[in-house]
């Protein structure tokens, strides 16, 4: 049987249509409980959830971030697996079912993740690599959005296909369907990262200890993507350059950090900016710039805290 958690914030009409892939036929059997965390939504997603015993829905008075209110809901599950799954994700006929067979046949295996079709139905990446600091300074650089078969991204594995299972680093957080077991190992989300690379770090410790990610092409899930947060571009990008700075300093050595954040802050919001303008997406650029002093305001906090 499997627990899932869905962490919600404002994803309107998203969560109804998540919630109701998890009822179709062919999964609703394999369904113990499902864990609603809604981050003080603004809208009546949390309120338009079909009546139904086996939703139990939390509700925070803040938005508390991700990674704590995934924890919310990892802490109350009791399931042999567990399915982290967004508001803006669907499950299709038999996901469950497979994931399930999948992980019984396969113990070597902690963390899995399936293949994921946006709106189009085409395979998005879905799939990442634990960064390096040098690889990290690339693509500050923008030099791997240049030449991406010579220097790949550091994190996300947009130049693979993803038509071919493999072990990966990591799987995203839209989809991650983990054994219950993994959180006794080692422990539960960093609630340092309010969002975004909150599943990298997890995934990384889970590696330290020896345990394993897969992502299985022959089972899929419908992901549109930037369902809640694509109205906030740029609280987005501070929000996801202020996680990977606080990754780098909990998993590299000094010189890595302070190669990363001079690379963040005196090369990437030119690289940002010279790309959006070289692509006709000039209207971006004001996002861009809103983001980095967004950072610039909180740099007493966290990112540049001593080591």
């Amino acid at each position: 049987m499997v627990d899932i958690v869905i962490v919600n914030w404002n994803s309107g009409d998203y969560l109804q249509k998540c919630i109701s892939s998890i009822f179709c036929t062919d999964n609703k059997n394999f369904v113990s409980k499902i864990f609603v965390i809604d981050n003080n939504s603004k809208d009546s997603s949390v309120d338009n959830i079909m009546a139904n015993s086996q939703i139990e829905i939390i509700r925070n008075k803040e938005n508390v971030g991700f990674s704590k209110a995934a924890n919310q809901g990892f802490k109350l599950s009791t399931a042999q697996y567990v399915l982290l799954l967004n508001p803006d994700a669907e499950l299709l006929n038999c996901t469950l079912a497979d994931c399930i067979n999948f992980m019984n046949h396969r113990q070597d295996v902690d963390i899995l993740g399936c293949r994921l079709l946006d709106d189009n139905g085409e395979v998005s990446p879905s799939c990442a690599r634990f960064p390096t600091a040098g690889k990290l300074f690339i693509d500050c650089t923008g030099i791997s959005k240049l030449f991406p078969s010579i220097f790949p991204p550091a994190i996300l594995m947009t130049d693979w296909d993803h038509k071919d299972s493999r072990y990966v680093d990591q799987v995203m957080g839209a989809f991650m369907f983990m054994r219950l077991s993994i959180f006794e190992k080692v422990g539960f989300f960093d609630e340092q990262f309010f969002v975004y690379c909150e599943e990298l770090d997890f995934s990384k410790r889970v590696s330290n200890l020896g345990g394993k990610s897969f992502f299985n092409t022959d089972i899929s899930a419908r992901h549109s993507g930037e369902g809640t947060t694509k109205r906030v571009k740029a609280f987005r990008l501070y929000l996801n350059i202020k996680s990977r700075l606080q990754y780098m300093k909990k998993h590299s050595t000094i010189l890595g950090y302070y190669l990363v954040f001079f690379g963040t802050f005196c090369i990437e919001p030119f690289s940002r900016s010279v790309f959006l303008l070289s692509n006709g997406k000039t209207n971006e650029i004001r996002s861009v710039l809103k983001a980095y002093k967004m950072l610039l305001l909180n740099r007493k906090k966290h990112i540049f805290q001593e080591f």
